[in-house]
């Protein structure tokens, strides 16, 4: 085991259905030693970095009634060559609460306007960090360069998190 990591166990990779089959993750749960070590309380969806399997990871605990997981997508599973059922070997670190990775696109957007860049600043970093995987996950410059925009107007309050226009309060209906 590494020593660059606080923190390690082994558990299977499951299924966790949330609320009907439309909702279906792929997690590992943590085990109740681990969950009993970290500061949960303070931080109910603490994000972490490290290893599954020797692969690299980042990801935030997302709790479920008094339980932790770690959501694995398609990619994570084809990276380690696992699917449900399978037991992997997890080692990581808290990761520093406030960090947000800014794509090169909206930081180049960001150098051409301060006001902008002011309005992000006082956005708090989990809805900073959904804002800049918006635009990281466009696959073509148009694609970013739309997202931008998006995100801009988001900031500004014409359309709300998940892109779509704000209704004016004047021609709010009652």
């Amino acid at each position: 085991m590494s020593t660059f990591y606080e923190h390690a166990f082994e558990a299977p990779i499951t299924r966790h259905d949330v609320g009907s089959d439309r909702y279906r993750y792929t997690v590992v749960f943590l085990p109740q030693h681990m969950i009993d070590r970290l500061p949960l309380q303070a931080h109910p969806r603490l994000r972490i970095s490290g290893e599954v399997d020797d692969h690299p990871f980042e990801a935030a605990l997302t709790p479920v009634r008094g339980r932790w997981y770690i959501l694995f997508s398609k990619t994570m599973l084809r990276a380690i060559e696992a699917r449900v059922g399978d037991e992997v070997s997890v080692r990581f670190r808290i990761a520093d609460q406030d960090a947000v990775d800014l794509p090169p696109a909206l930081e180049e957007a960001f150098r051409g306007d301060s006001a902008m860049r002011a309005l992000w600043e006082g956005l708090t970093p989990g809805k900073q960090r959904g804002l800049a995987y918006r635009v990281a996950s466009a696959k073509t410059p148009a694609t970013r360069a739309k997202r931008v925009a998006e995100v801009f107007e988001i900031i500004e309050g014409k359309r709300d998190l998940r892109g779509k226009p704000v209704e004016p309060a004047s021609q709010a209906k009652p």
